[in-house]
Formats: C-alpha cells, sequence, structure tokens
C-alpha cells in the first residue's frame, strides 16, 4: 500500500488510520493580552502545527492574507533584558528580632534574550532555577527539521555514543582499519539505525534531521527548530535565551516534512526509536483530527517504559481557524487526546486561555503559548544568532511543560510516567479564570508552576511510602455522585509526605486534587465540587510520588 500523505484531517486507508500535523500562522490583534483576531495561513496543506515566529510588530499588525513570514531578532546590548535586585526605599531596616532567617539572591541566567517576565512569572521559572536547572535528562522533539549548528543548540543534542567514535578490532562493523562510526554507512549498535550519531530523520533518505534540505523555504521549516528551543536552549551560556531547563538533552526526530507535513508510519517509528534510544520525555507539537491505532499504540509502548508523552492540544479554539470544523469550537486533536498524554493548551500574558487554543475534557495543562516567547529560530543565512521573538499557538506551549518534565526527572530520574504527570498537574496553580476549581475543561488543571513542581517532587525522593485513601464521597452516598454536589477525599500516609487525590475513568482522562502535604498525623484532605469530575463513573486512588494506594474507590456519576 503506497504511504498516503496527511495533514490536519485525518484519511482512514483500507482501516488504517493515518496521524495529520499542523502548524499554525496566527497573526493576532491584541487586546490586554488577549487575542481578538486571528486571520490564519495555511502551512499544510489543511491546517498547521501550532504557529510561527514574527516580530513584535508583525504580530500587532494586520498582514495580508497571502503573506508568510518568519523573522528573528538578533541579541544586541541595547535589547538585552536583565533581572536587577531592587534596592530598598529606605536606606536602613532597623533590626527588630532576634532570629534571623537565610536570604540568598534569586537565580537568574545570563543569556541576554530571557523569556519575558510575564512568561517567567506565570510558570514560577526563576524560583524554581533556586532549586534545579536540570543535568541532562534526554528529550525527544519529532518535529519538523532542526538547525542542528544553531549557536544556542549545539551543544544540546543528545548524541548516540555508540555510533560515535572509531570502529575496533571485533567490533561489529569491524572491517580490517578504523573507521568513524558516525559515516561508516554500519549499525554499529545494532539498534536497526546505521550513523544514527544524532536523532534521525524519518522523512528523507539521508538521515539528517536538519531544517531546509529538501524546502528552505517551507512554511514549516523553523518549527522544530523553535520547539526544540523551548524544550533545551543552552541556558546560562551568556547567549540567546533559556527555558526551565538549561540542560535537557534533545533528541532530534524529524518526522514532519519542512513544509510541516507527515505520515503515520514516520512519527510512530520516530517514538519507538525515541523510547529505545534513551528518551525520558517526548515532545509533539503536532496532531490530527482522528485517533490513528498506529500512534495510540506507539505511545502505549512510551508509557508502559514509564517515558513522559507531551503533545499540543490543537489550535481550533473557536472552530474557524484554518482547517478546523466551525461546528466544533475547541475541538483537540491527537495525540493530545490519547490517554497516558499530557495534552498542553496555551495562555497568554492575562494567564488566560489564549482564543486559539483548543480545549475539553482532555486537556491537562496550559503553558504560556501566545505572545513574546523567545527561541532559536532557523535562517537559511545565518543559523548562529536567529531568535523568533513571538511565538503563537499550543505548539509553543506543549515544549515548555516537556522542558519542565525533563527537569522532573532531572530530580527523580526513576520515577514513573504517572509520578511526573501527577507532579505536573497536581501542582499547577489556579489563575482566576478557574475561579477556585481543581480542573476546568478550558486550562485543564491550570498553568504549570515549576516551583512548586520541584519542591514536591525534592519531597517525595524521601519517601517511598503508599498513601491509604480515606473517606470519599458525599453527605448522600459513599460510592456514587450527583452533579453539583459537594464531596469529600482523605489521604493518609506518613506525617509531612505530599499526597494527590488521582482520579480516572474509560475515557482515559485523569485528575488530580492539588499535591497537599500532610499534618502530624499523616493525614490530608480536600473538600471539593463533583463538577471537577464531569460526567462519567471514576477510580480513585491516592498517590504519593511513585506509589499510589493499593485498592481504588469507585465513584459512579449518578
Amino acid at each position: 500500500m503506497k504511504n498516503v500523505k496527511l495533514f490536519l484531517v485525518i484519511v482512514g486507508v483500507i482501516g488504517v488510520g493515518i496521524l495529520g500535523a499542523y502548524t499554525k500562522s496566527i497573526w493576532p490583534t491584541q487586546s490586554d493580552g488577549d487575542i481578538v483576531g486571528m486571520p490564519t495561513e495555511t502551512i499544510g496543506k489543511d491546517q498547521s502545527i501550532g504557529g510561527v515566529a514574527t516580530t513584535n510588530e508583525a504580530a500587532s499588525a494586520e498582514p495580508s492574507a497571502a503573506s508568510d513570514k518568519t523573522t528573528s531578532t538578533t541579541p544586541s546590548p541595547s535589547k538585552t533584558l536583565a533581572f536587577e535586585d531592587v534596592a530598598p526605599k529606605q536606606a536602613e531596616v532597623k533590626r527588630s528580632t532576634t532570629i534571623e532567617y537565610e536570604y540568598r539572591a534569586l537565580r537568574t541566567s545570563n543569556d541576554p534574550l530571557p523569556q519575558p517576565v510575564w512568561s517567567m512569572s506565570a510558570t514560577r521559572t526563576q524560583t524554581a532555577w533556586d532549586s534545579s536547572t536540570g543535568n541532562g535528562a534526554i528529550v525527544a522533539v519529532i518535529d519538523s527539521g532542526f538547525a542542528l549548528a544553531h549557536e544556542d543548540l549545539a551543544n544540546q543534542w543528545h548524541q548516540n555514543t555508540n555510533e560515535t567514535g572509531l570502529t575496533a578490532l571485533g567490533g561489529r562493523c569491524w572491517t580490517g582499519t578504523p573507521a568513524n562510526k558516525s559515516t561508516n554507512n554500519c549499525d554499529d549498535d545494532n539498534n536497526g539505525y546505521s550513523d544514527d550519531w544524532r536523532g534521525w530523520d524519518f522523512v528523507s533518505v539521508n538521515n539528517l534531521p536538519q531544517a531546509g534540505e529538501a524546502n528552505p523555504s517551507g512554511a514549516g521549516v523553523a518549527h522544530g527548530t523553535e520547539v526544540a528551543g523551548l524544550v533545551g536552549a543552552t541556558g546560562n551560556n551568556g547567549v540567546g535565551t533559556a527555558t526551565l531547563s538549561w540542560n535537557n538533552k534533545i533528541m532530534p526526530l524529524q518526522a514532519l516534512s519542512d513544509d510541516g507535513s507527515g505520515f503515520t508510519s514516520g512519527i510512530a517509528a520516530a517514538v519507538y526509536y525515541a523510547v529505545d534510544n534513551g528518551a525520558a520525555v517526548i515532545n509533539m507539537s503536532l496532531g490530527g483530527s482522528s485517533n490513528d491505532p498506529t500512534l495510540a499504540q506507539a505511545v502505549r509502548y512510551a508509557y508502559d517504559r514509564n517515558v513522559v508523552v507531551v503533545a499540543a492540544a490543537g489550535n481550533c479554539g473557536t472552530g474557524m481557524e484554518q482547517g478546523c470544523d466551525p461546528a466544533k469550537a475547541g475541538a483537540m486533536g491527537y495525540p493530545a487526546l490519547n490517554p497516558h498524554v499530557i495534552a498542553v493548551g496555551a495562555t497568554t500574558s492575562s494567564n488566560n486561555r489564549a482564543g486559539f487554543s483548543s480545549y475539553g475534557p482532555g486537556i491537562d495543562v496550559s503553558a504560556p503559548g501566545s505572545g513574546t516567547l523567545i527561541s532559536p529560530l532557523w535562517s537559511s543565512s545565518n543559523q548562529t544568532s536567529a531568535y523568533a521573538t513571538s511565538l503563537y499557538g499550543t505548539s509553543f506551549a506543549s515544549p515548555i511543560v516537556a522542558s519542565y518534565a525533563g527537569l522532573i526527572k532531572s530530580l527523580r530520574p526513576s520515577s514513573s510516567s504517572d509520578d511526573i504527570t501527577a507532579l505536573i498537574n497536581a501542582t499547577a496553580w489556579k489563575p482566576s479564570a478557574m475561579s477556585g476549581a481543581p480542573y476546568s475543561t478550558t486550562l485543564g488543571h491550570g498553568i504549570i508552576d515549576a516551583e512548586a513542581g520541584l519542591r514536591v517532587a525534592s519531597s517525595l525522593n524521601a519517601s517511598t511510602a503508599t498513601p491509604a485513601l480515606l473517606q470519599t464521597g458525599g453527605a448522600r452516598s459513599e460510592h456514587t455522585f450527583e452533579t453539583n454536589t459537594s464531596l469529600s477525599s482523605g489521604c493518609e500516609v506518613i506525617a509531612g509526605t505530599y499526597c494527590t487525590i488521582w482520579a480516572t475513568n474509560n475515557s482515559g482522562y485523569d485528575r488530580y486534587l492539588p499535591y497537599t502535604q500532610t499534618n502530624g498525623s499523616g493525614q490530608a484532605g480536600w473538600s471539593w465540587a463533583s463538577s471537577w469530575l464531569g460526567d462519567g463513573d471514576w477510580s480513585l486512588k491516592a498517590r504519593s510520588g511513585n506509589t499510589p494506594s493499593t485498592t481504588p474507590y469507585q465513584l459512579v456519576n449518578r
């Protein structure tokens, strides 16, 4: 059977589900940080992946319908942003206590193009850096091509050491004389891929996932570079920008062409490759409208091996965006809707859902994805100093969460996928739009809080105790609930240990109550409205790090 090329709308061919990849170019008219007008441009045949870069000036203008721009900025002293200590208004502060508390300067990177203050504030980035900046977690980025030589990424690519150096006597590919493993056209490590010393190209036959080789002007050509930059641009190197983890190692896997389109076979193969070759986290800023069983099986393969999968929720927030169904506003795509995937929505500088961001009961968490995010940018003329200054799309919220997942993995390298998912979702903070609810179908569990996530993760390293789920239910019944009734849950574990309540249903949705530290008796309790769960029958457990309670508690919506 011939391969069938796909875009947003998935076409079934003799029962085979095929994944569509999409990239969105959104030109906003901004009002108080929110998107109010969103003419779009096609990048793939039908829909785009999730956003392209524009300058700040272009982002506030109304371009012609035919325009398709990716512009950049180069670091310069006049545009350097920095965080400075604020001097106290009074020259002296009278000491009025005999107890001294230790204070220390907040850690900042020396990169001249830091992420905007609103984004760092929303994700609690700077305070998280006081705890950790990462230590080399491998994050696979399955996307279009990458600017492999970019100054802010060149040292961040994960290298397969079994395919570097010289062949040796007795080795699999020894031919009588030493040869360079990265170019000897031999599968030195017997993993099924020859010379895969730095990722793999699943689109063409050159085995080098380099942006722009097939089509330097392709509308999706910069996408993989921008996504990779938000996963792990080199931090604190005095160049360019930094993201949540300064030290993630990026595995570049090209499964989308320079035009932003791909095949099920390439994307699924990239997932298997990532898992089998050491990735701790996978980011997919791509999607399609139908459940592709081949990709779903690959995602399950990753989950079963404790590899965290993060995906963009999609860009059909109004339904009127290019390639979306006007009758299905907010429709999310796959693989974001697959079970065991952290589905990420995009927020604005006012901490609201971006107008284009897809939403629904499958959304897990949100992150900045609309505005002046900064990332390395592919440039045909200059791969060493180009940076995107405005990025719009869930494509760019997703790698921020993937970077965060890598950061947590640095602290908890043996943790399960469920553990990382719980840490991300159950420590998210609730913006005012959520009205205090632990979950909403527009923002998921809220906006990621890296400081809280690392704090809880570090604390959980000290405990492997199994929590017990205490009484759950309402005044009328313990195992059934009605819409908008008041319910409560409890957890018991070692005193001072963090605990959350984890609910799952048959649709593959996960819900978490906020991670809470147990009291001196080892107990924590939550009161919540049943609307937090929504329709369906739910199975509840207490979770404390890698360990859930043993017996699930069934809660049925009557």
